[in-house]
């Protein structure tokens, strides 16, 4: 899946979460700065399982893969080429 797509959609996501204008999600800005708190998180990653059939709770991350929409896009789209 193209990472624009993926991004565009998490954006979308984390906007309604968050209650503000996609505008206002940078993708390269950390999530927690972005407001987004542990049940955003939880939220966030029901989301990736349930649009993309990736269980990111039970993979082996590392804080940097989850830390940005863009570091998020780049997971997902990693672990759908698997």
């Amino acid at each position: 899946m193209l990472i624009h797509k993926i991004k565009t959609e998490l954006v979308a996501h984390i906007a309604n979460i968050l209650s503000v204008e996609t505008t206002e999600i940078e993708v390269e800005t950390p999530l927690h700065v972005l407001g987004v708190d542990s049940m955003g998180m939880v939220g966030i990653l029901v989301f990736i399982e349930t649009q993309y059939g990736i269980d990111l709770m039970s993979s082996d991350l590392q804080p940097a893969d989850i830390a940005s929409v863009s570091a998020l896009a780049h997971t997902i789209n990693r672990k759908q080429e698997k």
